[in-house]
């Protein structure tokens, strides 16, 4: 910390850790939006046109501000979490120190007990807060997690679910655009998926890899490993979340009695998830969410408990907004144990609109890493008023 004020001093930041650490938060908002797809979203689950946010913004007695996000793609509750964080989180964060990380997440800690759907409150306004300190010091997230380690991130091309021919359309436009692993939506009809693997395969060059995300809806152990013998065939090397995230001893068997890698998805929220996993030997890689896992310090967790386990990760993508997305791409650059496997911080891209004032550059299928303070995004006021819910 001494020398990262030298070098703030050094390099004429506006301000000194100390002067941070001095600073007090004088306000937490949660503010509903609704984000609207640019195309009908479809999975193992339904089909969505719109996405239910909340875009917290915590500022301190300087005025300045850090942004973070709420998103989730279950429980419908996104709106309904803002409500609580105005009401009932934000009169006890209200007075304490900007970056002091540690303090505010033991008291958001004690709203998460009793319900996982809490972690992504707590993740949208942990993220607002580190936004802030990174601002406030002028330093960028990454190295305020020990430092950026790559520049850009390998993302998966993402296929929704559709019929086979505009599923084979979507992979070749993918693989034109740059993406060098496509991830495709299975588990609701075995012929279709079979059909439409093999006309993708048939489409693309053999050296692009495929990935399945089955969000648990093979039933048995002993389909699923049908399944995916058949599925390499057609260049499936990951499967994610093949069964239901309760079934870890399937899901160990399943690993040892395949080829392809299984990468667990549903069954990790938090560092208690991860753990079980891990230790069950369930899991080849863990895919980590900063959402799910209740914000960045613990998705940093996971991934160091990963790494204890001589595992990697990969990280998803609720779908958050760029504001979400740039959090992920900070943790993802720090991170020793990334996975050289494609990430997912994608799901920005699936937006008509957002109300972040930068863009996300995806160059030949890597997300840039932001490198400006903070989590490198603001928030353009006019666009957030316009999504806000009504």
């Amino acid at each position: 910390m001494f020398r990262m004020r030298n070098e703030l001093q050094g390099s004429g930041e506006k301000q000194t850790m100390e002067a941070v650490n001095g600073l007090k938060i004088v306000s937490v908002e949660a503010i509903p939006i609704t984000l609207p797809f640019r195309e009908p979203v479809s999975d193992s689950w339904g089909t969505y046109y719109a996405s239910n946010h909340g875009i917290v913004v915590v500022r301190s007695e300087d005025g300045e501000y850090g942004a973070g996000e709420i998103a989730l793609a279950w429980f419908g509750g996104a709106h309904a979490l803002c409500k609580e964080v105005n009401e009932q989180w934000a009169p006890r964060l209200t007075g304490l120190e900007v970056g002091d990380i540690t303090g505010s997440c033991a008291i958001m800690d004690g709203f998460c007990e009793f319900s996982k759907r809490h972690l992504l409150a707590k993740a949208g306004v942990e993220m607002a807060l580190w936004d802030l300190w990174g601002k406030q010091t002028g330093v960028p997230l990454h190295r305020l997690l020990g430092g950026k380690l790559r520049d850009k991130l390998p993302l998966t091309g993402g296929i929704s679910m559709g019929t086979v021919e505009s599923t084979v359309e979507v992979a070749t436009r993918k693989v034109a655009e740059g993406y060098k692993e496509l991830k495709l939506k299975v588990g609701l009809d075995e012929r279709k998926d079979l059909e439409t693997l093999r006309r993708i395969r048939q489409a693309i060059p053999d050296s692009v890899p495929i990935r399945v995300d089955v969000n648990m809806a093979w039933k048995t152990a002993k389909q699923a490993k049908r399944l995916i013998d058949e599925m390499q065939h057609y260049g499936v090397r990951i499967v994610e979340q093949p069964l239901h995230s309760d079934c870890l001893t399937e899901l160990a068997w399943l690993r040892q009695h395949t080829q392809a890698l299984i990468l667990i998805d549903e069954g990790v929220w938090d560092v208690a998830d991860a753990k079980r996993n891990l230790e069950a030997g369930a899991s080849d890689m863990l895919h980590v969410y900063i959402s799910e896992a209740g914000g960045i310090r613990e998705a940093r967790r996971i991934f160091e408990l990963a790494e204890l386990y001589r595992q990697e990760c990969t990280i998803g993508s609720m779908p958050e907004g760029r504001i979400g997305a740039a959090a992920s791409a900070h943790v993802a650059a720090a991170m020793p144990n990334l996975s050289k496997h494609a990430s997912d911080i994608r799901g920005f891209t699936g937006y008509a609109e957002d109300v972040a004032a930068e863009e996300l550059p995806i160059v030949d299928g890597e997300l840039l890493v932001p490198d400006r303070p903070g989590l490198g995004i603001t928030i353009d006021w006019d666009r957030l008023e316009k999504l806000r819910a009504k």
